[in-house]
């Protein structure tokens, strides 16, 4: 039996957190959500902007990963990785549109709550949420592209010059490029 995968890499960003379940080795890129039982634990394991639902199935694997691949495809867009496409737009505003809701004021200065507009379904609501991260991932001005041997992780930039991930990206990066 195939191990569930391991979510130490989440850093608690729930749009790159849902575009870096696929992971590059070398070139070649894997996806993380291959079975419900893989979604199930990276629900556990995320940080979500929305509850989860308490069992997932294979549907809901195929609808978390219909949003996941255009999302990542656009949040790569933003950083100069590929074509922005009307095609995952509309697949990303179609998921929002699903479950649409408000941003209220929330009960401290800056704070926000949300409130969808009717009842929607936990998967769908949870969705939403994240298509409306992704949304706001891709006007960030700090997102970036590790582009270090192994990674392809998309990031936040700490610091204007940054160019990986992390310490262990950047070290592999050095490492390589004195080897070539």
């Amino acid at each position: 039996m195939r191990a569930v995968p391991t979510w130490t890499w989440l850093e608690g960003h729930p749009a790159l957190d849902l575009a870096n379940t696929v992971k590059r080795t070398g070139m070649q890129e894997h996806d993380l959500l291959r079975s419900p039982r893989d979604l199930d634990s990276w629900l556990d394991a995320a940080a979500l902007p929305a509850p989860r639902p308490e069992t997932v199935d294979e549907a809901d694997l195929a609808a978390v990963i219909a949003l996941r691949d255009p999302a990542l495809r656009l949040l790569r867009a933003a950083v100069g990785r590929g074509p922005w496409l009307a095609a995952d737009v509309g697949a990303v505003n179609a998921v929002l549109l699903a479950a649409p809701e408000i941003e209220l004021v929330g009960d401290a200065p800056g704070a926000r709550t949300h409130q969808p507009l009717g009842e929607p379904a936990v998967l769908p609501r949870l969705l939403a949420r994240l298509a409306a991260e992704v949304r706001d991932a891709a006007a960030r001005p700090d997102l970036a592209f590790c582009d270090a041997p192994g990674c392809g992780q998309l990031f936040y930039r700490h610091r204007t010059n940054q160019a990986w991930c992390g310490p262990p990206c950047g070290n592999r990066a050095r490492v390589a490029r004195h080897g070539a």
